[in-house]
């Protein structure tokens, strides 16, 4: 992103800083996971998912995953040292997807949507695991976030036909699969 003059102060803002996630930013990132998630999927999963979720016992899986030098993990701060989303990313877990790159997850704190923080933060993304070798990237979205599966779109991910159903508390929630293909 090209940095532009900050109206306020008349000064270069540097806009959105991306930068690899640590340890440290596991709560943060805890925080916008859930907010995100609130946000989101209100009316797809079900409310008693998204009360019972929490920061502590998110902060210590986040935290763990993000001390495994087998995944790989951007924070963008909206503001120098105020994290407004995280991606991560990793080797992809399906069995037909052996050798494919995978975002897992991205999410930005609702407040920071239509800020355009999510294209670096994906593109962070992607290029760290190109990086790693992988030219081909999968990531599962609920089929019913519209706006998710344009933002991928837009990417340059397509479907490419795998679906399966998540069980929330016995609600059964379709996801489908994206690809996108580096042409480089």
């Amino acid at each position: 992103m090209t940095p532009s003059v900050s109206p306020a102060t008349g000064s270069l803002d540097p806009g959105p800083i991306v930068r690899p996630a640590t340890v440290a930013d596991a709560r943060a990132i805890a925080e916008i996971r859930i907010a995100s998630w609130r946000a989101t999927y209100d009316g797809i999963v079900p409310a008693t998912i998204l009360d019972r979720m929490d920061v502590d016992q998110g902060e210590a899986r986040i935290g763990g995953w993000l001390a495994d030098d087998r995944h790989c993990a951007f924070v963008v701060e909206a503001a120098p040292g105020r994290v407004a989303g995280y991606v991560l990313a990793s080797a992809a877990r399906d069995d037909d997807a052996r050798g494919l790159g995978e975002v897992q997850a991205i999410y930005l704190d609702p407040a920071a949507r239509g800020r355009n923080l999510g294209r670096p933060l994906l593109e962070a993304a992607l290029a760290a695991l190109a990086g790693l070798g992988f030219s081909t990237v999968i990531l599962w979205v609920l089929t019913a976030n519209a706006a998710a599966r344009r933002f991928y779109e837009r990417a340059g991910f397509r479907l490419d036909g795998a679906t399966r159903l998540l069980d929330f508390d016995g609600t059964r929630v379709e996801e489908i699969r994206y690809r996108r293909i580096d042409s480089a």
